[in-house]
């Protein structure tokens, strides 16, 4: 009996430490599992969000025709009016690593819970500027966990409701979280993504600088369908599957 006892005792004790090795062996070799079902909850309703946009704005880019430069100034700013923190804005897609997330407004907490998120202090694709997106390396999914692999020319596409952007990848630089300079306006049209770094560490901020790509190929690296800089492609909604301190 007491033998039995002592087995029973030693199982209680063993098996929460036996799970949270296997949650952290988990983390390191790829993310935190917990957050990353709250995460790809989130990301579906993102997804449901986008759908009824694109149903909203569908005649507005069904003939697929290029717009001016003010046209898609004058979308861009009646998309941000309409926007609030926690919404779904468009895409985020790093064809290379195959990748691709529903980008969300807002670099808080509760908002990159649900995925990468816009800074809410810098503007959306199409009004100029310097466009900034942050994202987690280990926990919510990991968007951002393989950043460090992009290479300059590698694109980086931002689907939005009424447009989509393609960015060819610069350089990446490694700065402390002080580092707001590099959201700071340049000579041309610029995307900066910016995570914690290094991996599992708050210590410093990996950011990826790309530059706009004003003739970018019919066809992208996904295979979908590619358009003109400023083009409204049906399938822009196919669905995926301080700096800010994200981990």
């Amino acid at each position: 009996m007491w033998s039995a006892a002592v087995r029973f005792a030693a199982a209680v004790i063993v098996t929460p430490g036996a799970l949270l090795v296997a949650d952290a062996t988990i983390t390191v070799a790829w993310q935190e599992p917990i957050s990353a079902l709250r995460a790809r909850g989130a990301q579906q309703l993102l997804d449901r969000q986008l759908d009824a946009e694109a149903t909203a704005v569908g005649e507005a880019r069904a003939s697929g025709e290029r717009p001016s430069k003010r046209r898609v100034d004058l979308l861009a700013t009646q998309h941000a009016d309409r926007t609030r923190t926690g919404d779904a804005i468009g895409r985020v897609e790093l064809p290379t690593l195959d990748r691709r997330y529903a980008l969300v407004e807002g670099d808080d907490p509760a908002s990159l819970r649900k995925g990468p998120g816009h800074y809410p202090d810098t503007p959306l694709p199409g009004q100029g500027g310097t466009v900034a997106i942050a994202g987690h390396r280990t926990t919510f999914l990991a968007p951002f966990r393989p950043i460090d692999e992009l290479r300059p020319g590698d694109p980086i596409v931002v689907a939005m409701p009424y447009a989509r952007f393609t960015y060819r990848v610069e350089r990446t630089r490694i700065v402390p979280p002080t580092a707001l300079w590099v959201k700071r306006r340049v000579r041309y049209e610029r995307l900066i993504l910016t995570a914690c770094h290094p991996l599992y560490s708050a210590a410093q901020r990996i950011v990826v600088f790309a530059r706009l790509d004003t003739n970018p190929p019919r066809r992208s690296l996904t295979g979908a369908a590619g358009v003109p800089v400023y083009g409204f492609p049906p399938s822009i909604f196919a669905r995926s599957s301080r700096a800010a301190a994200v981990g």
